[in-house]
């Protein structure tokens, strides 16, 4: 099967779109994301029932080609990617910065994210993402203001230097092993004599995994990219909502790849719990609602992290179905915070009352995706991190998780009471039609995911999940004492301000950000030496 028409075709979508009379472009591109979708859902169905695609470029014998390959996790990345990305086009309609150049960057993204989840090639992988990052550094300075040109930059230069680790691991691998795909490299490890020999490149393609999927200490470019205040909410959105889990979905393939040899399940399960507490309590400093949500993508990334990394299939399934969740509630909650700056001319979440009165729909929306976020019973979030919790009996892990869990409780009542309350706030009124639509059909997928939730796990997953209904209950009583928890601490400790929010606008120099990354790097190895 052609999949790299997976890759091709939203680059010559995009490049159609640039030179195209601006009236046809929303049409034909919406008409060529449904054909995108078709295409991902049928390549999806075959792989569910006849198992693995592969495509070798030149017709090469397998493993010393090029090879594009489509298994069940990817090809499901690749799906979920393809539906979101219509949303945020029709999002996109009528906007002022809805005009060729975006379009052509937003397309080479769609193409880029594609080829990153179905390349087996690790050099393929990082012009993939050398690729991504000029896109991505690009849409973030499209608006070119002052503030959006240097977050652009420093994400651009951070990435730079950060896929610089990769390419030095893919460097080493190829010297050991002659070979560049990463199933056959997985073959190989457990020949290898001496596996502390691959201690050094894997620790150098982890640093540039955990910077992409932003782990702690390496999510500082994050809130740059995802918040900056002119960057098209829709870019955000793209960047929270897909982009963000191509490195999560690399870190799942090396970590495949080394795991005939190395072991480093704990280790990055502690960093994703450090990841996520870090996340929620930076985001509780913040009155800025694009910060606040920038901030929370750290923390719920880490909370992946943690699924992946508990040694546990329901907890594993649970992290993926997660980045399928979070997908919908933070795109959803972004594209509803563009929309409420554009109303209100305001991102200060203290500043901004009866949103649900005022505009019903985007209040719909962003209650529905704030549900989500929370763990909500009978929502998607609620399910994900059942999984995930039901992946230990261990009473010290389940505190962790309750931990990350009010964190996120905490911050979300505080970004809830936009919903209700009364403003004198003239509205402008200049919100399109599309922009509405689509936040509101992405609110309601926060809850018919979670509804639907048993069933979706198995038809998208191929993972068959039962939920004990006693303890989904004791889980719902958790939840509404954590609820409690969260309004208390809302009004007794954030509405008053605290140390919370100096530690909130605690940011790292550029020269800092490369400090901590080449510290990241020796602690790694230096972790590695002692337990293997």
């Amino acid at each position: 099967m052609a999949l790299y028409w997976f890759v091709l075709a939203p680059v010559l979508l995009g490049m159609i779109s640039f030179v195209i009379h601006e009236k046809l472009r929303a049409p034909l591109l919406i008409t060529c994301q449904l054909g995108f979708i078709w295409f991902a859902v049928s390549v999806f169905l075959t792989v569910k029932e006849e198992g693995k695609v592969l495509w070798n470029a030149g017709g090469y014998e397998d493993g010393l080609a090029l090879s594009l390959y489509a298994d069940h996790l990817a090809i499901f990345l690749v799906s979920m990617t393809t539906i979101f990305m219509l949303f945020f086009i029709i999002y996109s309609i009528g906007q002022p910065y809805f005009q060729g150049q975006f379009t052509f960057l937003y397309m080479v993204l769609q193409g880029v994210m594609h080829g990153l989840f179905l390349s087996s090639d690790l050099f393929n992988i990082f012009i993939f993402l050398e690729v991504a990052t000029v896109v991505v550094a690009i849409l973030i300075m499209i608006n070119k203001e002052k503030q959006a040109i240097y977050d652009g930059m420093i994400y651009f230069f951070v990435n730079v230097i950060g896929t610089s680790f990769l390419l030095l691991g893919i460097g080493m691998i190829y010297h050991t092993f002659g070979l560049l795909d990463i199933r056959y490299i997985k073959e190989a490890m457990p020949l290898l004599e001496n596996p502390k020999s691959m201690i050094l490149p894997f620790s150098l393609m982890m640093v540039t995994v955990s910077l992409k999927s932003a782990l702690t200490p390496l999510f500082s470019w994050l809130p740059k990219a995802h918040g900056t205040p002119s960057a098209p909410p829709v870019v955000s959105a793209i960047l929270s909502g897909v982009y963000i889990k191509t490195g999560v979905y690399l870190f799942i393939r090396f970590n495949e790849m080394y795991a005939p040899i190395l072991d480093i399940t704990p280790f990055f399960f502690w960093v994703g719990f450090i990841t996520s507490v870090v996340g929620f309590m930076m985001a509780l400093g913040q009155h800025d609602i694009k910060l606040i949500l920038a901030y929370h993508t750290v923390s719920q990334v880490g909370l992946i992290m943690m699924g992946l990394n508990m040694q546990a299939d329901i907890a594993y399934w649970g992290a993926i179905f997660h980045i399928l969740n979070h997908g919908i509630f933070k795109s959803t909650l972004f594209l509803t915070a563009g929309i409420v700056y554009e109303e209100y001319g305001t991102r200060d979440v203290f500043k901004i009352r009866g949103v649900l009165r005022r505009m019903p729909l985007v209040g719909i929306a962003m209650g529905l995706s704030v549900l989500g976020i929370m763990g909500a019973p009978f929502f998607n979030g609620s399910i994900s991190k059942y999984m995930i919790a039901h992946g230990t009996y261990d009473y010290g892990m389940t505190l962790l998780l309750n931990l990350t869990n009010l964190g996120t409780i905490m911050s979300f009542v505080k970004y809830g009471t936009m919903l209700f309350g009364r403003s004198d706030v003239e509205l402008t009124g200049t919100t399109k039609w599309p922009a509405k639509l689509s936040s509101f059909v992405l609110g309601i997928a926060s809850l018919l995911t979670g509804i639907y939730a048993v069933t979706l796990t198995d038809v998208l997953l191929n993972y068959q999940v039962q939920v004990d209904a006693a303890e989904y209950n004791q889980k719902t009583m958790v939840f509404f004492l954590m609820v409690i928890a969260g309004i208390a601490f809302y009004n007794g400790i954030i509405k008053r301000g605290s140390f919370l929010e100096e530690m909130g606008h605690f940011e790292l120099s550029f020269n800092t950000i490369i400090t901590v990354m080449v510290s990241y790097f020796i602690i790694l190895v230096g972790y590695l030496n002692f337990v293997l």
